[in-house]
């Protein structure tokens, strides 16, 4: 078989295999999102690093990722976000969350919900919710009081990280650099009080000869 028909045939297996695909997804059952709840209300100023929550349904008939996305005026704010939720089977219901650290107040107008199917990735369906959030660049100066559906929320997701062999893996990391930044500080400070110990001792021994001399 030359290399040309072998390219042709090629071409086809290509064509066919986009045509089921294609297919397949037009036969796929819609994706519906609805919001539930938030937490805190949409209209709200959030602390520096302080998370805002959603809880929301999905009907799919198939097995979702669902991720949260922020925007202002249209373009999209590079909030931090939890990697995607998975619901398996048909959808169900779950939660997510954003959070900021800006240097200055950044305001949010929109989230978006994104829902795309397990396996593909172009989105299935997208959930616009306006919102009228401003995230400050002061800390709070104590953790709010959230709802229940928030607090089993948080519950899951450590009882995930727990079964997760890569966040694991990364707790352990983040320990090991946080404990040799302590290590070095503690080594620096040590070196440093060492050095103005044994400076004390030459100035207590100059002033002792001088006091001798006179």
């Amino acid at each position: 078989m030359t290399s040309s028909r072998q390219a042709a045939l090629l071409l086809l297996l290509i064509a066919v295999c986009a045509a089921a695909r294609g297919e397949e997804a037009a036969h796929a059952p819609a994706v519906a999102l609805t919001v539930l709840e938030t937490d805190p209300a949409t209209d709200a100023r959030l602390h520096y690093k302080e998370p805002f929550y959603l809880r929301f349904q999905v009907h799919s008939g198939t097995p979702v990722r669902v991720l949260a996305e922020a925007y202002y005026q249209g373009q999209e704010v590079p909030v931090a976000t939890i990697r995607e939720r998975e619901l398996r089977l048909d959808g169900g219901t779950d939660a997510t969350l954003i959070f900021h650290w800006p240097e200055q107040p950044t305001p949010v107008d929109e989230i978006r919900l994104v829902a795309t199917r397990v396996g593909q990735r172009q989105p299935a369906t997208t959930l616009s919710l306006p919102v009228n959030l401003v995230w400050g660049s002061e800390p709070a100066r104590a953790a709010r009081a959230v709802p229940r559906w928030v607090s089993e929320f948080e519950a899951l997701r450590e009882r995930e990280h727990a079964l997760d062999p890569d966040y694991q893996a990364y707790r352990k990391h983040l320990s090991k650099t946080r404990n040799g930044w302590w290590i070095a500080a503690a080594s620096i400070g040590c070196f440093g009080l060492a050095i103005l110990g044994v400076a004390w001792v030459l100035w207590r021994r100059r002033a002792t000869r001088s006091d001798q001399v006179e």
